[in-house]
């Protein structure tokens, strides 16, 4: 059977070389319990944190997890 590159292996290792998969807004939305709008008028607002890709359909926006919590947790101050 083909092996799977290390760079994949090592992705899926906890605690490995940074690498976090980017989340859409509807899937923030899901974990956050808010529709997927509010998620993105609160990027657009600078309420949480999240890159507009340079290709796509209307550029969309991507998000990290990390970067999620760690703003939710900033705001808790």
């Amino acid at each position: 059977s083909m092996r799977e590159p290390a760079v994949i292996r090592a992705a899926a290792e906890p605690g490995g070389p940074e690498f976090e998969p980017f989340l859409t807004a509807r899937e923030v939305a899901e974990r956050l319990r808010i529709a997927p709008c509010t998620v993105l008028r609160y990027f657009d607002d600078g309420v949480l944190p999240g890159r507009r890709l340079r290709v796509g359909r209307g550029r969309p926006v991507r998000f990290r997890w990390s970067e999620i919590e760690a703003a939710l947790l900033e705001k808790e101050r």
